[in-house]
């Protein structure tokens, strides 16, 4: 797309889709379309407003799941869309796509998706979940939590903190020990470098599963969908080439999106470690320094993602390369 229009955002406002983009043009119009599909050819033509606007207001949609197609005279359209699919039971379930690559791609929108525990899921939602067209879910919990609160719909398990509990590791150590809430963010960070270091074959595993095309779209999940989620969210997109600082961004989003109420129960457990409350509730934040700190050590210890993904994760470079044209145009 020419200078006119760049840097697409979708939110919600209710029933309202509230449409921002950036540009440098004061002069001319942009077309924006609207679909259930990322293809902005499906997609019906909702608004004609000038370029020099900045925003718009698409009105009357409901719950369900938009795409909105921005184009200019002279160039094509750019597909976007609500980062958060607007769920009522699950509040963290995102979608990877829209994200600039250093080698001038984007993430392809509605292929890989990030959640937090999908037991939650209305029955509304379930209706809308399908219109989705997952094809494969990985759900990245133990055995205990998959036993309490099970998936309403077939899952693929990969344990990501089994490895990392039957390893040693300072986050364990660290626990009880937790006293304020830096104490309780160095624990995130030692879990985030303890998952890396311990559990390459299970990233390994889902992102050969990312790599199928029969088994796309896709989404990947845990618990609060930040964590055992946020580090195989981050992996993903490194690999692909999104910059440092949307990686982080993306990581940040949970704070945002999940509920206080969501939480109780994880911060009971923490509580009944011996980790002091402050400490506690900072394990269940989303620092940005502590996940800046473990891609700063995926670079110097591992080599970079791919480095990571080809030797700890033993993902072999032609698979490597299907999941970079699968979830990337």
């Amino acid at each position: 797309m020419d200078a006119a229009v760049r840097d697409i955002a979708v939110e919600r406002d209710g029933d309202v889709l509230v449409v921002r983009w950036e540009g440098d043009r004061q002069d001319g119009d942009v077309e924006i379309g609207i679909g259930p599909t990322p293809e902005a050819a499906d997609h019906d033509r909702a608004l004609t407003v000038s370029a020099a606007q900045r925003s718009a207001r698409i009105e009357g949609f409901g719950a369900g799941r938009y795409y909105v197609s921005v184009s200019s005279p002279g160039a094509g359209a750019t597909v976007s869309a609500e980062r958060r699919v607007p769920f009522t039971g699950v509040t963290n379930f995102r979608d990877l796509g829209g994200y600039p690559t250093r080698d001038g791609r984007r993430t392809r929108w509605g292929v890989v998706f990030r959640s937090d525990a999908l037991h939650q899921l209305t029955d509304a939602d379930l209706a809308r979940y399908r219109s989705l067209g997952l094809h494969a879910v990985y759900d990245l919990r133990g055995e205990a939590e998959r036993d309490r609160y099970p998936n309403p719909f077939a899952s693929l398990h990969l344990s990501l903190l089994a490895h990392v509990e039957s390893a040693p590791s300072a986050a364990q150590a660290d626990l009880a020990r937790a006293t304020d809430a830096a104490a309780g963010e160095r624990v995130l960070r030692e879990l985030y470098r303890g998952m890396l270091a311990n559990a390459g074959p299970v990233f390994g595993r889902l992102l050969a599963g990312l790599a199928e095309p029969r088994r796309l779209p896709a989404v990947f999940h845990c618990t609060g969908g930040k964590d055992r989620t946020g580090i195989s969210a981050a992996l993903v997109l490194e690999f692909l080439g999104v910059t440092r600082d949307d990686v982080l961004d993306d990581y940040e989003l949970t704070a945002r999106y999940r509920r206080r109420g969501q939480q109780t129960e994880s911060y009971q457990n923490l509580l009944a470690t011996g980790m002091a409350p402050e400490a506690a509730a900072a394990v269940l934040a989303a620092p940005r320094w502590a996940m800046a700190e473990t891609l700063q050590a995926l670079d110097e210890e591992y080599g970079g993602a791919e480095a990571y993904l080809t030797d700890r994760a033993g993902l072999q470079p032609a698979t490597l390369g299907k999941l970079r044209d699968l979830l990337t145009d």
